[in-house]
């Protein structure tokens, strides 16, 4: 084990809401690619495609690891999912309740369920071309900072992704209250 990875694992070992850490080798990394990829090439019927840029941005980082969570687990500080036409986001979710407030007092802005947008200004322009949900990485801010390590970056996989992880691991499938997080870093 590096000594960048022997510092950053007690870190999420004591984050509230995080239960368990494990690194993933080359084999795992591999079928997480290939779970991903094989949901993005598939069509999701009326909305466009899914790409989850997110965990294959993760898994180019040094080092990897998966993390079991809860509900104790701190929410996500900053969107990371865009609804994507020829480039142009035409929705997406938003995190911060003044902004979202702001946004659906618009008139070509409207809200679905509690925190994502859609830009209907914006799905008019780009008409005629396909949109794409994407989800993008976040910071974490854990381990950030920490000596050694550099380009921190998480990412919370799709639903197949989240029952391999949890079959290799050992971990429970059936409770709904358990999560994965994958976290990658590069060593500085």
């Amino acid at each position: 084990m590096s000594h960048s990875v022997e510092t950053v694992e007690p870190i999420l070992r004591t984050t509230k809401g995080i239960l368990d850490v494990k690194w993933l080798d080359r084999e795992a990394r591999t079928q997480v690619a290939d779970i991903e990829n094989k949901a993005h090439s598939e069509v999701l019927s009326g909305s466009g495609g899914y790409y989850n840029e997110g965990v294959i941005n993760v898994l180019d980082r040094e080092c990897v690891c998966v993390v079991l969570n809860n509900n104790a687990f701190r929410h996500a500080t900053a969107p990371s999912l865009f609804w994507v036409a020829g480039g142009v986001v035409i929705g997406e979710e938003v995190t911060d309740p003044e902004r979202l407030r702001a946004l659906v007092k618009q008139d070509n802005v409207k809200a679905l369920k509690k925190n994502f947008v859609l830009y209907y200004d914006r799905m008019r322009s780009t008409r005629g071309q396909v949109p794409v949900f994407v989800i993008r990485g976040l910071s974490f801010p854990e381990i950030e900072g920490v000596t050694g390590v550099g380009d921190v970056l998480s990412a919370s996989p799709i639903g197949s992704v989240d029952i391999y992880l949890k079959e290799r691991f050992g971990w429970s499938t059936e409770a709904r209250d358990l999560g994965t997080i994958l976290i990658g870093f590069d060593r500085s």
